[in-house]
């Protein structure tokens, strides 16, 4: 017993109304796909609230963090932070995640510039207060950490603005975020080994924004996974020209179906033979490459070999209407940024998504939105992060060379830095109840002293009988007088 298909007769009916031909797979099994993709989203509109919901009850702190007046350190000091910091990495189960709405936890760290006073900050919630100054302190004692109100509690206003005008962005990587961008062994000079700070440039700009303009720059930083690199290895294999094995999820393995099943009934039908030139195809291209390409696939193994974090960095440019100037924000800073692009390997760019410039369809509302978006997003820093849009990933090296200490040469005049150098008190230094001691001690002496005198003046003047005053008589001492 043989099933028929009447191939023509669907393809007949799809020609004069397609709508029929998708009711027809619809009916003959097309409503499982329908019905994964509706519980799919019930799933993620239920993760979204419980995780709001575990997110409302964090209670978070802004740090101020001053600079040490002499500051030696390259960024590695700020590297071995970013190591101590990935400690809070957590895995959670299905019931953490589903039911609990456990989140990773996130830092913000920020560089501010208000009309050219630049201070760095980090964010974080309360109960890491203690683990943030802890890995400070651990590298640069002479730093110092106060809480600090958040400066924008200030700027809760929306655009258009009557008196402020706002230029945004978010930055993302050029290219697959392992491949890696320029850090901050590259700035060491080879001969004589001196170390040119990339913070400088960023200082610079920093310090030239003036009375009534603010620059407000922000990386939201969540700990990777410690297996984030091995998702590199499709990449190297590519690179070398081995053996690409991509692992599939699910959801791939979904969307594959359609595309198997037309396989199997072309090769079914046209009945080619295989052929064995796919080996052949794929020879390994290791030793025909140049240094250069060799190069790339070593920085990329490098990068991935260290600690990483997700990053979502943007800065907001804001300003008065009579001294706004976006080329401040477009060319000034993200010219500092520029810095550390590799056009062989990655660089930074601006978000498309979120660059409030090069709009030009329904360009006056679309800018508005973007604005207040932008704004929205940085003074929620993570707190609205989707659990899978931590954003791209820089490793522990990347990221002390854009957010780190500037050095004793960088000059930009108000970096607030500390005002003095902190010193351990002696050892021979006296306790409060030591000093406390060593006074009574000292007063017993001198009243000891002082009756000694007067018994030897009493005695004179019996020898010479004369009659002892009163004023000179003094009291017996006490019974409970201290003795040395």
């Amino acid at each position: 017993m043989g099933i028929n298909i009447d191939i023509d007769s669907i393809i007949q009916l799809s020609q004069n109304n397609p709508f029929v031909m998708m009711w027809i797979i619809f009916l003959r099994g097309g409503w499982i796909i329908f019905l994964f993709f509706f519980v799919w989203a019930l799933g993620q509109i239920w993760l979204a609230y419980i995780q709001g919901q575990y997110r409302k009850h964090r209670k978070y702190v802004l740090l101020a963090i001053d600079v040490p007046k002499e500051n030696e350190q390259t960024p590695l000091g700020v590297e071995n932070i970013f190591q101590h910091l990935a400690g809070i990495h957590a895995t959670f189960d299905f019931l953490d995640k589903w039911w609990d709405g456990s989140t990773q936890e996130s830092f913000s760290l920020e560089i501010i510039s208000l009309e050219g006073y630049i201070q760095f900050l980090i964010r974080t919630e309360v109960h890491y207060r203690d683990l943030i100054e802890a890995a400070f302190y651990a590298q640069y004692p002479d730093a110092e950490i106060v809480e600090v109100e958040d400066y924008l509690n200030d700027w809760n206003i929306t655009f258009p603005h009557p008196e402020y005008d706002q230029w945004s962005t978010e930055i993302k990587l050029a290219k697959k975020h392992f491949y890696p961008i320029k850090t901050h062994p590259a700035f060491e000079d080879s001969i004589s080994q001196e170390h040119k700070d990339p913070m400088s440039g960023l200082m610079e700009a920093l310090g030239k924004i003036g009375p009534g303009e603010q620059v407000w720059f922000q990386m939201v930083i969540t700990a990777a996974d410690n297996d984030w690199g091995e998702k590199a290895q499709p990449l190297i294999q590519k690179l070398i020209g081995g053996k690409v094995v991509e692992k599939q999820t699910g959801l791939d393995l979904l969307f594959n179906i359609p595309a198997t099943v037309i396989n199997v009934i072309m090769d079914f039908w046209n009945a080619t033979p295989a052929t064995d030139q796919k080996n052949s195809e794929q020879e390994n291209r290791w030793l025909n490459m140049t240094q250069g390409e060799k190069d790339i696939v070593t920085d990329i193994e490098k990068k991935c070999g260290k600690t990483g974090f997700h990053v979502r960095m943007r800065y907001i440019y804001v300003a008065k209407h009579e001294v706004f100037d976006k080329t401040k924000a477009s060319k000034v800073i993200y010219g500092a940024l520029k810095q550390f692009n590799r056009l062989d390997a990655n660089a930074f760019k601006p978000h498309t998504k979120y660059w409030t410039g090069a709009i030009h369809f329904m360009a006056k509302r679309r800018l508005i939105w973007r604005r207040n978006k932008n704004m929205r997003f940085f003074r929620d820093r993570g707190h609205t992060i989707a659990a899978d849009d931590y954003g791209f990933i820089l490793n522990t090296e990347e990221l002390a060379s854009v957010w780190h200490f500037p050095n004793m040469a960088t000059k930009a005049p108000l970096i607030k830095k500390t005002e003095s150098k902190k010193a351990e008190p002696p050892l021979a230094l006296p306790l409060e109840t030591e000093e406390r001691m060593l006074r009574q001690v000292s007063q017993v002496k001198k009243a000891v002293e002082v009756d000694t005198s007067d018994t030897v003046n009493i005695a004179e003047q019996h020898e010479n009988d004369q009659p002892i005053t009163a004023d000179k008589q003094k009291a017996q001492a006490p019974d409970n007088l201290p003795t040395v």
